[in-house]
């Protein structure tokens, strides 16, 4: 069942992925949006400058996470646990960020009218993560969270047009398996790979 709801999901958002944001950027050009295009562009280029400035926090985490495995200590955990929880918090931070900004462009009501600023926000949000993930392709965990951030993502957009009520359960949920779920697994994750390597040197 679960795998058959990820199938599901799979499809669109690998369409978006490939096409929403030209889809996007070509309906507001019609539209006239040229300040929100240039925007978008600047920021799709930059943007992963910014976000690996912004993500050193991060790295230094791991860097004291492995300090504590050389000593067996179980705070090592815990600091994978931070990382993880800091790099999320900027993913969500650049969906929150995206959305925000493509909005404010766009004054009229929910309708046909709000797509293109909507896809183009997705190419804003998804863009430099992605780039993040093509240089860790054997980062299984990171596949993980960009395709769990993307479907929440999807079914925010979505629910827009559905119910404003639906919209705010979906970034609850989104909050909680970012922020909560996901970095426990990962730190789970860690410690039994920890623990398998330990097994193996004995």
């Amino acid at each position: 069942m679960f795998n058959r709801i990820i199938e599901i999901l799979s499809l669109p958002i690998m369409i978006l992925n490939m096409v929403g944001g030209i889809i996007g950027g070509i309906w507001l050009a019609i539209l006239g949006e040229w300040g929100l295009i240039g925007i978008g562009i600047l920021l799709m280029f930059t943007s992963h400058w910014i976000l690996a400035i912004l993500m050193m926090p991060s790295l230094l985490f791991m860097g004291i996470a492995m300090h504590f495995y050389e000593k067996k200590n179980f705070l090592a955990y815990l600091f994978v646990f931070i990382s993880q929880l800091y790099t999320n918090l900027l993913i969500v931070a650049t969906f929150i960020f995206a959305f925000f900004v493509c909005s404010k462009f766009y004054t009229g009501d929910i309708g046909m009218g709000y797509i293109p600023y909507l896809l183009w926000s997705w190419g804003m949000a998804l863009v430099p993560w992605q780039f993040f993930a093509s240089k860790e392709l054997e980062n299984g965990f990171t596949a993980i969270t960009l395709f769990s951030a993307s479907v929440f993502y999807f079914l925010f957009l979505l629910s827009i047009f559905i119910s404003s009520r639906l919209a705010i359960i979906i970034i609850i949920i989104f909050g909680v398996v970012q922020l909560i779920a996901l970095p426990i697994f990962n730190m789970y994750v860690t410690y039994q790979m920890e623990k398998e390597r330990r097994r193996n040197i004995i």
